[in-house]
């Protein structure tokens, strides 16, 4: 039976990760980065500070192979965080010595020092006021289960593959992989909790990878929800 729970995925801050509990991991690392730039916009109508958050992956030769932006306060600030993204080098974290792929949130946090007085045209003024009355707050986040008025329902599940060699080894475990449901339905950034066995969780994401969903909506609207699912690799069947 498939269980899917929305729950939360990443957590984690700039330049910094979540990290495993196993000896044998080293984290991906951030070798160069470039600083986004604040959007001059914003600084026109009053908006001197926001966030953004990315999820990124980076593949075993360290490059950036895909991204996803989870929440920002302004689309203007993820904007600026993924064209800055775009020119980071990493190296890649390793797990028993090999290179592997890793999965890492970002916060971007947007800070404007100083004063800045312009003139503003009828429509920059009445934003200005809208930014006063709605603050920092996100007005683009995953959705909370209870938010939906239809959850993501399971189009097409491929199980993991579990060879005969491996069950003969003795190779068994649970293995979470966590992932997002994007608004048309498709995984996104789906990621191994553990890195216990590195084989299982392979097997594991090959078939999260292939897995599509209706679309999760709010109020009619497709949105983005948090997602796990636990895979138990047992030789016993």
């Amino acid at each position: 039976m498939l269980i899917i729970g929305i729950g939360v995925l990443l957590t984690g801050s700039v330049l910094a990760q979540n990290q495993p509990t196993s000896s044998n991991w080293q984290s991906m690392r951030i070798l160069n980065t470039a600083d986004p730039v604040y959007p001059p916009h914003l600084l026109q109508i009053g908006a001197v500070e926001g966030e953004a958050r990315v999820v990124i992956n980076t593949d075993a030769d360290g490059k950036l192979a895909d991204w996803l932006v989870i929440s920002y306060t302004r689309s203007e600030f993820a904007e600026a965080a993924v064209t800055a993204l775009k020119q980071w080098k990493f190296e890649p974290g390793r797990l028993q010595g090999d290179p592997v792929g890793t999965t890492v949130e970002l916060k971007f946090s947007f800070e404007a020092k100083g004063v800045v007085v312009s003139t503003s045209s009828p429509s920059d003024v009445l934003e200005a006021r809208f930014m006063r009355f709605r603050g920092d707050r996100n007005v683009y986040q995953p959705c909370s289960p209870r938010e939906l008025d239809r959850a993501p329902a399971p189009l097409v599940t491929i199980a993991p593959r579990y060879p005969g060699e491996l069950a003969k080894q003795g190779v068994k475990g649970a293995v979470t992989i966590e992932f997002f449901i994007d608004e048309a339905g498709a995984v996104r950034l789906p990621a191994g909790v553990t890195t216990e066995n590195k084989v299982l969780t392979a097997l594991a994401l090959d078939a999260v990878k292939q897995w599509k969903f209706t679309p999760p909506t709010t109020r009619g609207k497709g949105v983005l929800v948090k997602a796990s699912q636990v895979f138990n690799f047992n030789a016993a069947g």
